[in-house]
């Protein structure tokens, strides 16, 4: 789709096509779905704004939580530490499974 033109630019060579009825009203239906667009725009960037927020929230309390269940397990030695290559692979999955939910390509 080229560069968007405005009503004035599309009838400059005949501005007298603009008094009809018909072409006000399908004008102003141009003009009502030209908001309608743009507040979906603007949805959609908060949507994956708050997407985005909220997997990030989930890896940063993962990664916590991680990181003190190996110290914990390292104070204490009652439980095996931390496999850490499991946890990256884990983190891996969970982007995959999220990206490919959403629709958000990684």
């Amino acid at each position: 789709m080229g560069l968007m033109k405005n009503i004035n630019q599309i009838f400059k060579n005949n501005k007298e096509l603009m008094a009809h009825d018909e072409v006000q009203e399908l004008m102003d239906y141009c003009v009502e779905l030209e908001g309608q667009v743009v507040e979906k725009k603007i949805d959609d960037t908060y949507s994956k704004e708050e997407i985005y927020l909220q997997i990030l929230k989930d890896i940063y309390d993962s990664c916590d939580k991680t990181l003190e269940d190996d110290q914990l397990s390292e104070r204490f030695k009652e439980t095996p530490r931390v496999d850490f290559k499991e946890a990256v692979i884990n983190l891996k999955k969970y982007m995959g499974a999220v990206s490919k939910m959403y629709g958000i390509k990684l």
